[in-house]
């Protein structure tokens, strides 16, 4: 059985408290915008902007998300690499969630401008997915961002905790 680093489960513990803020406002938003039912559907332009914004975010987290420069060789011990590359994957990681949520975040006052909830819920219905699939420091996320970091040769202990080696 693999095991957890502190570093990891305090990066899903804030990650899972992020993530969860995004249906919280939603559930807010729902009192102010739809308090006579959903509505009418918005104006096609609304969500097109919501799918624009998306689509945006998740080409920079895939092309520019995971790179960092490579650890240089040094005579570090190793839990002192492995406490540099928790510190460059949290991080990349704030970086990348605060890319993923604008997409929720430009749909509320879209949403206020069109006067629908409805731009709301598409946002945050893009957004969480986005968030979980390049935000969550599953091993997915890991090995991505360790392979940028062990480029130079050097290992980083992300995938691993110091005394698995």
């Amino acid at each position: 059985m693999p095991t957890v680093s502190p570093a990891q489960r305090s990066l899903t513990m804030t990650a899972s408290a992020l993530l969860g803020a995004i249906p919280l406002i939603t559930l807010t938003l729902w009192f102010v915008l739809a308090a006579d039912g959903m509505g009418d559907f918005p104006p096609t332009w609304a969500p097109s902007v919501v799918l624009l914004a998306a689509a945006l975010a998740y080409a920079f987290c895939e092309l520019a998300g995971f790179r960092t420069p490579p650890l240089q060789h040094s005579g570090r011990p190793a839990a002192e690499i492995e406490a540099e590359s928790w510190r460059r994957f949290t991080t990349s990681t704030f970086l990348r969630f605060a890319v993923c949520e604008a997409v929720f975040l430009i749909s509320i006052p879209l949403a206020f401008v069109v006067d629908s909830f409805w731009v709301v819920l598409i946002g945050a219905v893009i957004a969480v997915p986005l968030v979980f699939w390049e935000v969550w420091p599953g091993s997915r996320n890991q090995q991505r961002f360790a392979a940028s970091l062990e480029s130079g040769g050097v290992p980083s202990y992300l995938t691993g905790r110091v005394q698995d080696y």
